[in-house]
C-alpha cells in the first residue's frame, strides 16, 4: 500500500506526547565499546535468535555514532563485534617535488 500524505495547520493536529526518547540499550552498547581494550571482542547475549538483527543493528549505529566501524557476527542468540582494524592503501608513494 503506498504512503498517502497530507498538509495540516499546526493547531490542527495533537501534539507529541513525550519529548524524545534515549535508547538506553544504545546508551548502554556505546559504553561498553568505548571501554574495549585492544584485541579484545565484546560478546553481546540477545536472549533469542530473533533479537540477533537488531543488536547487530544497534552495534552499527553505535559504530558510526562513535566515528568508528566495528565489525559483528552471530553464532545462535549471541552476538560478537570488535573495531575493524585500519584499512591499508595499496600503491606508491606520491612523488615529492
Amino acid at each position: 500500500m503506498p504512503l498517502k500524505f497530507t498538509q495540516r495547520k499546526a493547531e490542527d493536529v495533537p501534539t507529541p506526547s513525550a519529548s524524545g526518547k534515549v535508547n538506553q540499550d544504545l546508551v548502554n552498547l556505546k559504553n561498553e565499546m568505548s571501554k574495549l581494550a585492544a584485541g579484545m571482542v565484546l560478546e553481546i547475549e540477545t536472549g533469542s535468535e530473533k533479537a540477533v538483527r537488531g543488536t547487530k543493528m544497534l552495534v552499527t549505529k553505535a559504530a558510526n555514532q562513535m566515528g568508528s566501524r566495528w565489525k559483528h557476527w552471530n553464532v545462535g542468540s549471541t552476538v560478537f563485534a570488535r573495531p575493524m582494524e585500519a584499512v591499508r592503501r595499496r600503491g606508491r608513494k606520491p612523488k615529492s617535488e
